[in-house]
């Protein structure tokens, strides 16, 4: 996990997470959220919809951008404000993703980054795109560790 200070964190600074995304994560997520749209459950339903099989939710790659903000850009001391995700393309298990994080803002009045995020395939196609704001909270005593149990 990487622990970025608001100062460490300039405009232009990027970060990328890759993830396999299996069919059994898409099942996890059915159970875990509850939503069993066919689409995501049915590959019948979903070739009939112009599918290959079945979907990935998007909200399924709104969870790995959450991932890349809290364990890299910023990391540690980031606090999640707001995502505001934009789907462009279907994600079809499996599948490797790629998730890069890229600093457009900084404002150390308010301890707030703010970062431009595209998830891709393995073939660069872009599944999603996100702007995302996180607060930089960092411990009262920099030179003093912080321990996460």
């Amino acid at each position: 996990m990487k622990e970025h200070a608001l100062s460490d964190l300039t405009i232009g600074l990027t970060d990328r997470l890759e993830v396999e995304v299996t069919q059994a994560d898409v099942d996890r997520f059915v159970e875990f959220s509850g939503d069993r749209s066919a689409v995501h459950v049915n590959d019948d339903y979903a070739r009939a919809k112009g599918f290959p099989g079945r979907i990935a939710h998007g909200m399924l790659m709104g969870a790995y951008v959450s991932a890349l903000v809290g364990n890299q850009l910023p990391g540690k001391h980031g606090i999640l404000q707001s995502c505001e995700l934009e789907f462009r393309a279907p994600l079809i298990p499996p599948e490797r993703i790629e998730i890069v994080g890229e600093v457009t803002g900084v404002s150390a009045g308010t301890g707030q980054v703010t970062l431009k995020v595209t998830v891709k395939n393995s073939s660069g196609k872009i599944l999603a795109t996100a702007k995302v704001k996180s607060i930089v909270r960092e411990p009262a005593d920099k030179n003093k560790a912080v321990s996460v149990a």
